[in-house]
């Protein structure tokens, strides 16, 4: 059977743009490394307004470049709030590389923070069963998560144990497992975890903080002011100045109790 001459027409135009389509040469290529370099470590120092400027230069040079769109999503939602173009990179990244586990679980982080709990849940499943993921724990910590927001508070502390069983220095996962224990009511395995939180990581001020409010409620109000002493003296920086400033009142509500003589 003969195909309509508009149908052949059509199938020969596809034919030409996709062997017109551009394909970087190695010069290209490896300008586009060099601008995501530059875009990684903009974005490492805090400049993100020229690691999207990098990540744009690189894709310029390399439309497939999939670690670059994964990037540029990375700054377009946490650090624009732009979620529908970030998830625009994060979808042209898995088209470009199917197997790409971490552009998944950011994806699926986009998906938990516009309330997509079982689109998130289903993108981090899909990273744990990749055997070369090479941070599973992520996935682990952000899949309990979701489960804690959907109610299942039982299946969120598996989770979240699985991922600082995995890697015992994930602060997130000590934070969540925390907070998790802390709703379901129980104060003293809350603060134990809040207390790994800081062994894990003795510079985040925040750690100090969560660990003071519980110890607060539990009465131990010199070990609390210490906390929070610590919180302050770890809260460095201008954005660090809310945390600061918050376990400076905490600090002083406390008054004379547990001060030293």
């Amino acid at each position: 059977m003969l195909r309509p001459p508009s149908v052949v027409l059509t199938l020969a135009a596809a034919g030409l743009l996709a062997a017109c389509a551009h394909v970087p040469t190695e010069k290209e290529r490896q300008g586009a490394d060099a601008h995501y370099d530059l875009g990684v470590s903009a974005q490492s120092a805090g400049d993100v307004r020229s690691a999207l400027k990098e990540y744009d230069e690189a894709l310029k040079l390399d439309e497939d470049f999939a670690d670059a769109h994964n990037a540029k999503g990375v700054v377009l939602h946490l650090a624009f709030d732009r979620k529908d173009e970030a998830e625009k990179e994060y979808k042209r990244a898995i088209e470009i590389r199917p197997t790409f586990s971490e552009a998944k679980v950011n994806l699926g982080n986009l998906y938990l923070d516009e309330g997509r709990l079982d689109d998130a849940m289903a993108l981090y499943q899909q990273a744990l069963n990749d055997m070369l993921y090479a941070t599973p724990y992520i996935a682990e910590t952000n899949l309990g998560w979701a489960y804690f927001k959907k109610g299942n508070s039982a299946q969120a502390i598996e989770h979240l144990k699985a991922a600082v069983t995995t890697n015992p220095q994930f602060c997130l996962g000590y934070k969540d497992l925390g907070l998790v224990h802390d709703a379901r009511g129980e104060l003293n395995a809350a603060c134990t975890e809040f207390g790994r939180f800081v062994d894990a990581c003795p510079k985040v001020a925040e750690a100090y903080q969560l660990r003071g409010s519980c110890q607060v409620r539990q009465g131990r109000a010199t070990e609390a002011r210490a906390s929070f002493d610590a919180c302050v003296e770890n809260a460095t920086g201008p954005t660090q100045a809310r945390v600061r400033d918050e376990c400076t009142q905490l600090r002083d509500r406390l008054g004379g109790q547990g001060a030293r003589p």
